[in-house]
């Protein structure tokens, strides 16, 4: 174990000494998640809907077998929730927009300002902008 984590920690070395330029880095990383998360959405949302609908129809086609189509309900009411959790957090997330000010939805530009994290060998700070 203790030779995986050497190797590991050569291996990422690099990338933590590269670290510095954490401006690029951070919206880099903010980009690339929503990108994933506006790729997940859509999928996920499709497949709580077929989640759902393969619940109702194994209750549909139970045909009088009791075991059956209780594991179809409980399908359907799993089914239910998620997609009602889902919603939920998309409701959440827009009154959330719309409370900063980003009314634009998901294309606006909503400029974030971070303090700028600055080694203890220079002089100077700022504030860093990044655009989402």
């Amino acid at each position: 174990m203790k030779k995986i984590l050497i190797v590991l920690g050569a291996f990422a070395a690099p990338f933590v000494a590269s670290a510095q330029n954490t401006a690029g880095n951070l919206q880099g990383l903010v980009g690339l998640v929503g990108t994933i998360v506006n790729m997940l959405v859509p999928i996920v949302s499709t497949l709580v809907v077929v989640f759902f609908f393969w619940g109702l129809a194994m209750y549909v086609l139970a045909a009088g077998d009791e075991d059956k189509a209780k594991e179809g309900k409980s399908i359907m009411i799993w089914g239910v929730l998620a997609l009602f959790v889902m919603v939920t957090i998309w409701g959440i997330i827009g009154f959330m927009q719309n409370t900063i000010g980003n009314v634009g939805g998901p294309t606006g530009t909503q400029t974030i300002t971070l303090p700028d994290v600055v080694p203890s060998n220079t002089s100077g700070g700022g504030l860093i902008n990044i655009n989402i």
